[in-house]
C-alpha cells in the first residue's frame, strides 16, 4: 500500500525527532565552561544597534577570551567586531555612533588600556595606557574626549604628566621587585573580597582629549579609593559639564560606617567634588542624569550596613538641591534603571517572587507595571527608543533580548548557545508554595532529574542559597547550577526561605537577630511538603548543601537536626568570632546577629553554629577558597577541625588561589566532582564526571 506523501513526511519528522532526543546527553560541569557568556550590552545613541561582549573559556588553558560583537536591533543580524585572544570590555558608543571605546590589554600593554574602534573599518587604536588599568570609559557629548577612571599612587600622581606616569611606573617596579611581602594596616577596612587595601592607592576620574592625548585629572588630590570594592560608577550630564560619581565619604581609617554618596564633579577641572547626598548615612549609588539634564536619579539605602533593606530609587533636583524618593511606595529592591524615551519615566528590573521582570515606573514614581515577566532580566539599557537586556532561565544561559516598548513583547537577538543546549537532556523545573515558619507562604523552585520516573525512588537535595538577603531565581548559573546538580539523579529544591529578597522587605528582614531559626524551619517544612507531594522521594537519602550564608545554614542544620544523610558547606560563616576577620561584614555584622564579643556575647553565640557542636552528627564536606576575604577560610578549617576532633565523617577541600567563588574552569570542574562524589557516597546517584585529571588536587 502506498502511503500519502504528507503521512510519509510526518513519519520521517517523528523518527528524526526521536533520533534527536536519543542523541541528547546529560549536562556535565564541563558544559558550564562551554557556554558563551554574553554581557555588557550598550545601545547606540539612535537605538538601532547594540554592542556587547561574548566571553569564551578554554578549560585546557584555564583562561578566557572576551571580544566585542554587534547586533542590529531590528533584524537581529549579529557580527563580530574584535577577534584578538584578549579580554575586551566596557564598550561605549561615541555620540555620533561611528566609534566604540573599550578597554583591553593587548600587545605590550602592561594593564588594560583605552582603545577606540571605528565601525567603518580598521583595527582598534590605542588611545592611552597608564600605570594602572583604565575602567568605565564614557564619551563626552561633543565626541572629542573620553572620561574614565583609573588608580594612582597619590603622592606621585602630580598632574598625570609624562614624568608623573614614569615616576609611578618606577615605584610599581620597585614594589614588585621588593622581597618584603608584609601587609600593614591601621584601618578598619584593610582588604576586600580577594584583594588587600594596604597599597596606598587612590582612584581618579580622568578626561582624555582625543586629538592631543592630553590627560586632565578631574579629582586631583583625592587620596583613597572611591569605593573599597574597587567598583567605579559614574555618569556624565547631557551637556558634558558634570560627572556624577559614587564615592565613599568615610575616609581611611574607615572608623565609621562606610557611606557611598553621589558627588558632582566638574569635567573642566575647575572645582572640587560636591556631595549631593550628605544627609543619608546609608549607601547612595549609581547616579543617572535625566535626558534634560535638570535632575539625576540614584539608588538609596537608609541603613549604613547590610540588613536586608530594599534599595529604592531617588531623584536629585540640580536646581534646588532637593533629594526625593521615587519608588518608596513599591515593595521592591531596585536593580537596573534606565530612562524611557519620554525622558521622564523609567525602565527597571527588580526581584519578584522567584523571577526578575522588566518593569516600567511612571515619572512620578506612582505607577509600577511589570512589562516582561518570566526568567531573569539583567544589564538593561535603553536609548533611542529601544530597550535591550540580558535574559536567562534555569534551562538557558543568558542571551541578548530586545523589548518592544509598546507591546512589552521580547525578542531574542542572539543564539550563541542554542547548539550546545540542543545536545543536553535537562530535567523540568517548577515553582511551588508551602506553609513555612510562622504560617507564612514560602516559595521554592523544584528541579527534576532528566528522565524522571514517578515509579522510581529518588534522593532529595536541598540547596540553601546565600546572602542571606538574596533570592533564588529562575536563572542560569555558571557556579551553583541546579540542572548540573540534578543530572546525577537527584530531585533538587531551592527554597526562598525567610530572609530572602523578592518577597517584600518585611520578609527579607525577618531573620535579623535570629539568623538560623526561621530559615531552618522553612527548609524542614519544605522537605515535609515535598515528601508528601512526591511519595517516591526516599526520606533516608536526603542531603542539604549551601554556600556562604547557605554554608552557615549547613553548619546550623548540623547542630539542630539529623534528618539529612550528609551536608555540603561551601565558604560558610561557621564561626562568628572568626568572621570578625572578614573584609567589611564586621561593620554591621554585630547589628544583625544578636550581640558582639564585647557586648551581649550570649546573644551572638546563640546564633553561632559552632555553639551547637555537641549536636554535630551528620557527615559534612567542607570547601573553601584561601583568598576568600568575605568569609575567611579559617571558617572552614575551624569547622573541619571540630569535626575531626569529634571523630565525625568529614572532608576538607581548600583552593589556595580561589576567593569566595570558584572562578577558574579546572578548579570549578574539580569542585563539582567533589560535590557529586560526596553526595554519591552518602545518598547514591551517579556522578556525571570522573575525577578530573588536571592534577591540581590529589586527595584520596
Amino acid at each position: 500500500m502506498k502511503l500519502p506523501r504528507r503521512l510519509l513526511l510526518a513519519v520521517f519528522a517523528f523518527l528524526v525527532s526521536v533520533a534527536g532526543a536519543a542523541e541528547k546527553r546529560l549536562i556535565t560541569p564541563h558544559d558550564l565552561w562551554a557556554v558563551k557568556r554574553v554581557g555588557s550590552p550598550a545601545l547606540a545613541p539612535d537605538g538601532r544597534r547594540v554592542v556587547f561582549t561574548v566571553q569564551e573559556w578554554s578549560v585546557e588553558k584555564n583562561k578566557a577570551t572576551t571580544n566585542l560583537w554587534l547586533a542590529d536591533v531590528a533584524t537581529a543580524d549579529v557580527r563580530r567586531l574584535t577577534t584578538a585572544a584578549v579580554s575586551d570590555g566596557a564598550p561605549a558608543w561615541s555620540p555620533d555612533g561611528t566609534r566604540i571605546a573599550f578597554t583591553s590589554k593587548r600587545g605590550e600593554d602592561e594593564n588594560a588600556a583605552l582603545y577606540v574602534l571605528r565601525l567603518d573599518g580598521g583595527e582598534p587604536e590605542r588611545m592611552v595606557e597608564l600605570p594602572f588599568a583604565v575602567s568605565a570609559p564614557k564619551w563626552m557629548p561633543d565626541g572629542r574626549g573620553i572620561v574614565f577612571a583609573t588608580r594612582v599612587i597619590p603622592e606621585l600622581a602630580g598632574k598625570l604628566a609624562a614624568a608623573d606616569l614614569a615616576a609611578m611606573r618606577k615605584e610599581l617596579k620597585r614594589r614588585k621587585d621588593s622581597k618584603v611581602s608584609a601587609k600593614v594596616s591601621e584601618s578598619r577596612a584593610f582588604r576586600y573580597w580577594d584583594a588587600w587595601l594596604t597599597d596606598g592607592l587612590a582612584n581618579r576620574l580622568v578626561h582624555l582629549d582625543l586629538a592631543s592625548r592630553a590627560l586632565r585629572d578631574l579629582t586631583p588630590g583625592f587620596s583613597y579609593p572611591f569605593t573599597v570594592s574597587g567598583e567605579f560608577s559614574f555618569d556624565l550630564s547631557p551637556d558634558g559639564r558634570l560627572a556624577a560619581v559614587t564615592i565613599n565619604s568615610t575616609p581611611p581609617p574607615y572608623a565609621g560606617y562606610l557611606n557611598n554618596d553621589i558627588y558632582l564633579v566638574p569635567t573642566d577641572g575647575s572645582g572640587s567634588p560636591r556631595n549631593l547626598t550628605p544627609e543619608n548615612q546609608g549607601d547612595d549609588s549609581d547616579a543617572r542624569f535625566a535626558p534634560d539634564g535638570r535632575s539625576l536619579v540614584f539608588k538609596r539605602l537608609d541603613t549604613p550596613y547590610y540588613n536586608g533593606e530594599f534599595q529604592k530609587l531617588w531623584r536629585h533636583d540640580l536646581a534646588t538641591g532637593r533629594n526625593a524618593p521615587l519608588s518608596e511606595a513599591h515593595d521592591f529592591s531596585i536593580a537596573d534603571t534606565a530612562f524611557a524615551a519620554d525622558g521622564a519615566s523609567f525602565w527597571l528590573t527588580a526581584e519578584d517572587k522567584g523571577s526578575v521582570p522588566v518593569f516600567k515606573l511612571g515619572a512620578d514614581g506612582a505607577a509600577l507595571t511589570a512589562v516582561h515577566r518570566g526568567g531573569t532580566a539583567s544589564a538593561l539599557d535603553a536609548r533611542g527608543g529601544a530597550v535591550v537586556f540580558l535574559h536567562s532561565t534555569s534551562a538557558r544561559p543568558e542571551e541578548l533580548f530586545a523589548l518592544d516598548p509598546a507591546t512589552g513583547q521580547a525578542r531574542r537577538l542572539t543564539r550563541f548557545n542554542d547548539d550546545l543546549m540542543a545536545q543536553l537532556d535537562l530535567g523540568r523545573s517548577e515553582e511551588y508554595w508551602f506553609e513555612g515558619a510562622g504560617g507564612a507562604r514560602v516559595h521554592g523552585w523544584l528541579y527534576y532529574p532528566p528522565g524522571y520516573d514517578a515509579s522510581r525512588k529518588y534522593p532529595l537535595l536541598q540547596l540553601m542559597h546565600g546572602g542571606p538577603h538574596t533570592m533564588n531565581r529562575d536563572a542560569w548559573s555558571s557556579r551553583w547550577n541546579a540542572q548540573v546538580m540534578a543530572a546525577p539523579g537527584y530531585v533538587v529544591t531551592w527554597v526562598n526561605r525567610h530572609g530572602s529578597t523578592g518577597f517584600g522587605e518585611k520578609f527579607s528582614q525577618s531573620i535579623l537577630g535570629q539568623w538560623g531559626d526561621k530559615p531552618l524551619e522553612d527548609i524542614l517544612k519544605s522537605t515535609d511538603y515535598l515528601l508528601a507531594k512526591l511519595p517516591n522521594l526516599d526520606p533516608k537519602r536526603m542531603a542539604a548543601a549551601g554556600g556562604s550564608y547557605g554554608g552557615y545554614m549547613a553548619a546550623w542544620v548540623a547542630g539542630h537536626t539529623d534528618r539529612f544523610a550528609c551536608l555540603i558547606n561551601h565558604a560558610g560563616v561557621n564561626d562568628f568570632i572568626t568572621q570578625f576577620g572578614a573584609d567589611i561584614t564586621s561593620f554591621g555584622f554585630s547589628n544583625v546577629l544578636g550581640g558582639r564579643p564585647w557586648e551581649n556575647p550570649e546573644g551572638m553565640q546563640r546564633n553561632n553554629p559552632t555553639t551547637y557542636a555537641r549536636n554535630f552528627r551528620t557527615p559534612m564536606l567542607i570547601i573553601h577558597g584561601e583568598k576568600d576575604y568575605r568569609v575567611p577560610y579559617v571558617n572552614g578549617t575551624a569547622l573541619y577541625g571540630i569535626y575531626q576532633a569529634m571523630g565525625l565523617p568529614s572532608r576538607l577541600v581548600i583552593f589556595p588561589d580561589e576567593n569566595h567563588w570558584i572562578l577558574t574552569p579546572q578548579n570549578s570542574i574539580y569542585w563539582n566532582w567533589e560535590f557529586q562524589a560526596w553526595l554519591a557516597r552518602w545518598i547514591g546517584g551517579q556522578p556525571t564526571l570522573g575525577k578530573p585529571a588536571f592534577g591540581a588536587a590529589d586527595a584520596k
